[in-house]
């Protein structure tokens, strides 16, 4: 699915004389081919769209990004948002998987008295970032709402944190007359009695096949958006000079502090994440390599061969020779 929003991103800076090398620039990727499958990490996605953001004259690429998106082509996940029986069945799928169509963001559900509102928060994000990812998400619920529900009408409420820009216009255009700058959160609200409201497209056989096609994707990539899988990526693509936990942190768009604050409720430390990554990158030495022990130390930022297998045996509970040796 990402590979779909990079691919419009890059249609849409194109027409502003955008190249894809400008947009991938600093991310580790090489191109956007949607004939090819490859993996967007969640640190991937907020950089090009950043990059995105820096390159575009347009103040409103959020909006025009989402205008673009058409649920029909967001593979498993589209297809089983179309085949829902309602529109409240269809949000409780978009916050199931909201991880995998959108992984820094965090979404919400909430309905109360005769509201329902999809609320957005991203506060560990840049404001720029975080308010780019907000109006794609909502421009993209209501472009697809007439695929959804054909011609039933919804009155939609939108919420933002940011102050209205001078041109305001897109925003009613697409959301209608209510729309609140300013506001004390990011939420597009409708009628609760608009959960109710039939999918035209809906077919229950064919929902459950993609249901559970999603749940096992879902599986197979439920930790691209957790924080201490974005730092054991940042840390395998650094080489042999592994980053401070400072570094780290500010290549994800965040304080040290808020890093930290994360990986504690994910209930790891950044020193343990390091630790697991030099160990995995260890064995793989040992194991696929010929190089002496002296030079794995070096490359894996250890000072000296001592102090290295110091740390494998207490990773380990083993030594490096003895892995090397029992690989034969």
């Amino acid at each position: 699915m990402h590979t779909y929003y990079l691919s419009t991103m890059a249609d849409l800076l194109a027409g502003q004389g955008v190249g894809v090398d400008q947009l991938l620039q600093g991310t580790g990727l090489k191109s956007i081919d949607m004939k090819e499958e490859f993996s967007v990490s969640a640190g991937q996605m907020d950089t090009v769209c950043l990059h995105a953001l820096e390159l575009t004259d347009d103040q409103q690429f959020g909006l025009q990004l989402g205008s673009r998106i058409n649920i029909s082509s967001q593979g498993i996940f589209g297809y089983a948002l179309m085949t829902s029986a309602t529109v409240g069945d269809a949000l409780k799928l978009l916050i199931r998987y909201s991880r995998a169509i959108l992984p820094s963001i965090h979404i919400e559900v909430q309905q109360h008295d005769a509201r329902v509102d999809v609320v957005v928060e991203a506060t560990h994000l840049p404001l720029a970032l975080e308010r780019f990812y907000c109006e794609v998400l909502f421009a993209a619920i209501i472009h697809n709402g007439s695929l959804l529900i054909g011609d039933r009408v919804v009155v939609t409420t939108l919420e933002l944190d940011y102050e209205a820009p001078p041109d305001a216009l897109l925003y009613v255009q697409l959301f209608g007359p209510d729309v609140q700058f300013a506001s004390q959160r990011c939420a597009l609200s409708f009628d609760a009695a608009s959960l109710g409201i039939a999918i035209s497209t809906a077919n229950p056989v064919a929902q459950d096949i993609f249901r559970r096609e999603c749940d096992r994707l879902s599986a197979l990539d439920s930790r691209r958006g957790r924080v201490s899988e974005r730092v054991q990526q940042v840390l395998l693509q650094s080489g042999s000079e592994f980053p401070t936990a400072a570094a780290v942190a500010q290549q994800l768009h965040m304080s040290e502090s808020t890093l930290q604050r994360r990986l504690a409720q994910e209930g790891c430390r950044y020193q343990q994440l390091l630790d697991q990554v030099r160990y995995r990158l260890a064995k793989e030495y040992l194991l696929g390599t010929t190089l002496p022990v002296a030079e794995i130390a070096s490359l894996l930022g250890f000072s000296d061969t001592t102090n290295f297998r110091r740390s494998f045996k207490r990773w380990s509970n083993t030594t490096p020779s003895v892995v090397r040796r029992d690989r034969i």
